[in-house]
């Protein structure tokens, strides 16, 4: 049996909004979006397949969460400079261009919430 992920949760403030950035600015396909009790069960999916983002409504409970510092979610492509320029393009905002690190090409987005993500290279 292989394991994999199929979905990661990014929790919103606006779920409108949020779908807006990740279908229209980073090019993702919704896969689902229904009615799921007071709010909508959102998934969205990379050009070309992939895991799996879904787009929730945080509880006003929760705590806030922190855009500081980038996501445990990464994003990753096999040109980093070409994904950025088009993003870019796009209303996407970066925090941090392209950059070579030690470990490899990496850059810094943030999405309509305040999210942060890293965008690093094959």
């Amino acid at each position: 049996m292989a394991l994999s992920i199929s979905q990661v949760t990014v929790y919103v403030d606006d779920q409108q909004r949020a779908l807006a950035f990740w279908r229209d600015k980073m090019g993702f396909t919704v896969t689902s979006d229904q009615r799921y009790g007071e709010n909508r069960w959102i998934e969205v999916e990379p050009p070309g397949g992939g895991t799996r983002l879904v787009i929730f409504k945080a509880a006003p409970d929760w705590p806030e969460l922190a855009t500081d510092q980038p996501n445990y979610v990464l994003f990753q492509d096999d040109d980093l400079v070409a994904a950025y320029e088009r993003l870019s393009a796009n209303g996407v905002e970066f925090t941090m261009p392209p950059k070579q690190e030690p470990w490899g090409w990496s850059a810094v987005f943030t999405d309509d919430e305040g999210h942060r993500f890293h965008l690093g290279q094959r």
